[in-house]
């Protein structure tokens, strides 16, 4: 699923008044803010086309129903998180009290395995390199700066993240990105390598197809 575009300045302010004090309608939005009922709507447009929030009635005694405004539930899932906390602990816990090289390589794979499975369902092209630009563009469509390109001299395409979605744990460990490229091999079925990684201090991570070994083509790894 897409991730909701950026909040405005203007937008956010108006949201977090929802969602503490909701459900409002236009016009106590109006006077908490002390901005015209023009403004709040103008805000109000962007914030329930992008799912934040949600438009009710409310029907009393007598007269047309009002209308009043309350946060979704991805207004506060996605307000609210902050998962970045949790994970490099665990990550720290886990490769801190699990010192059996073997049972860390089993559940590295079972962990690379999960991540795949995330992706394979909408990664379905029939050749490596049509899968390598569906994970590109799924990638972007989750918030990831991602792209696949040709570059200049090269016969392969390449994907280019250009913002890392595990940075902070990353930077405590650079096993993650082993993981990550792994998973990246599982969904497309072509070995890869990190050509290039933005804690070397690139501007992005370039992921490679490995050369085809003498032998003949690699077997895919696409599916369960």
């Amino acid at each position: 699923m897409p991730n909701p575009p950026e909040l405005g300045t203007s937008d956010r302010p108006l949201l977090d008044l929802i969602r503490r004090r909701g459900p409002l309608t236009v016009a106590e939005m109006a006077a908490g803010l002390g901005v015209t009922p023009t403004a709040i709507r103008n805000r109000l447009a962007r914030l329930v086309g992008s799912g934040l929030v949600e438009r009710t009635a409310e029907h009393g005694s007598r007269g047309r129903p009002r209308h009043v405004y309350q946060a979704s539930v991805e207004a506060h899932r996605r307000l609210g998180q902050n998962y970045a906390d949790l994970a490099l602990v665990l990550w720290e816990e886990m490769m801190r009290t699990i010192e059996d090289r073997k049972l860390r390589r089993l559940l590295f794979g079972r962990i690379t395995e999960r991540l795949a499975e995330l992706y394979r369902a909408q990664v379905t092209g029939d050749g490596w390199e049509g899968r390598l630009e569906q994970l590109g563009s799924l990638l972007h469509e989750r918030g990831i700066e991602a792209e696949v390109v040709r570059r200049e001299g090269d016969a392969l395409p390449v994907l280019k993240q250009h913002s890392c979605p595990y940075f902070e744990l990353a930077e405590v460990d650079h096993a993650i990105c082993a993981l990550e490229r792994k998973m990246f091999e599982k969904v497309v079925g072509r070995g890869l390598r990190l050509s290039h990684c933005r804690l070397d201090g690139d501007r992005s991570c370039d992921f490679e197809a490995k050369p085809m070994p003498l032998g003949g083509p690699q077997p895919a790894q696409v599916g369960g």
